[in-house]
């Protein structure tokens, strides 16, 4: 069947159309998925605090209301403002901090002791429950005050050792925070030192399958017959093909694997199902690492080594960061990490 000229580009055009949606659909799903993944939920309590009656909590005290948790009464709060939390910092003489945070709100710190939780001011009619719940359905919301969070926690690890809490974490008032912090002076204590000068960095390891398998077929080419006998020599030779292109795959992954392993301070292997893969493109793996300063130009050196040895046989890197140690936060991340 022939088309017309009228024919041939109306289908193109929704040939077009229907890609260009799937394709903006993926991305917002990763960006999406990349911004939230600090938390979407409010999260009032930040310690496990057993002030607060009739609420479970676990390391993280997520429920689904502003309280004050220095009351047995856990009513909102009818205030104008509450307390939006970045991180917890150790107090030091060096340097104060002047930055503004969400909404352009001048930071400041909650002192108790010599530990302090990096705050600032923020409306409470917009950053109740019922207010998140329904910014979080904003991309253009989500992106700009998930992305002034990440700075405002980059600039202050510059000079000083940082917890990072979630996107989003809400305080009622400052006496909450100083109760906190005491009761868990500790455990903030070995955080900040573990964390000290450690940055968390991403990579992904993906394989484009097809630029593999081209390569292999100029490394092996088949010499065999077409017919008779031909046919089963040449369904040994694809078998091995697949067999070398599963090893080389495996052995290129768990060489980068482990090298990198060896120079982080911690590892978290992520599951790959969970892991976006642009078409004809493999996962090999995903993990999160904690680096210190130290080794960064050890880790960039790696990096760029594997980079290019891999090309040529369609390895593709994708690495981001540095990030705050978000995932490595004993007192913030229940999962477990395995050292290097």
């Amino acid at each position: 069947m022939k088309w017309s000229p009228e024919g041939w580009e109306k289908n193109i055009e929704r040939l077009v159309n229907q890609c260009a949606d799937k394709v903006i659909l993926e991305l917002e799903e990763v960006i999406m998925a990349r911004l939230r993944e600090a938390g979407e939920v409010v999260i009032q309590g930040l310690f496990q605090d057993q002030s607060c009656p009739g609420i479970e909590v676990d390391n993280t005290c997520q429920v689904n209301k502003v309280c004050d948790f220095s009351r047995t009464d856990p009513t909102p709060f009818i205030d104008e403002e509450v307390l939006y939390a970045f991180g917890i910092i150790e107090v030091n003489q060096e340097g104060m901090i002047d930055l503004l945070g969400i909404e352009d709100r001048p930071c400041r710190i909650v002192e108790n002791g010599n530990l302090g939780m990096l705050v600032c001011p923020v409306p409470r009619k917009e950053y109740t429950e019922e207010s998140l719940h329904r910014y979080m359905e904003d991309m253009a919301w989500v992106e700009s005050h998930a992305r002034r969070h990440e700075e405002i926690l980059l600039k202050v690890m510059e000079g000083r050792s940082v917890i990072p809490l979630p996107f989003c974490t809400i305080f009622t008032d400052e006496e909450n925070i100083k109760r906190q912090l005491a009761q868990n002076a500790k455990e903030i204590q070995n955080d900040l030192q573990r964390l000290e000068n450690h940055k968390e960095m991403h990579v992904k390891l993906f394989v484009n399958r097809k630029r593999l398998l081209e390569k292999l077929h100029e490394d092996l080419p088949y010499s065999g017959g077409e017919s008779g006998g031909g046919y089963f020599q040449k369904r040994q030779w694809e078998k091995k093909i697949a067999e070398e292109m599963e090893r080389v795959m495996d052995d290129y992954g768990e060489t980068l694997y482990q090298d990198l392993n060896k120079i982080a301070t911690e590892v978290i292997l992520m599951d790959k199902a969970g892991v976006v893969a642009a078409e004809g493109q493999q996962v090999v793996f995903a993990v999160q690492h904690l680096i210190s300063k130290e080794r960064y130009g050890e880790w960039d050196k790696k990096l760029e080594e594997f980079d290019q040895a891999g090309d040529r046989l369609g390895f593709i890197l994708e690495v981001s960061g540095p990030w705050p140690p978000y995932h490595f936060s004993r007192l913030t991340n229940e999962e477990e990490t395995m050292g290097g």
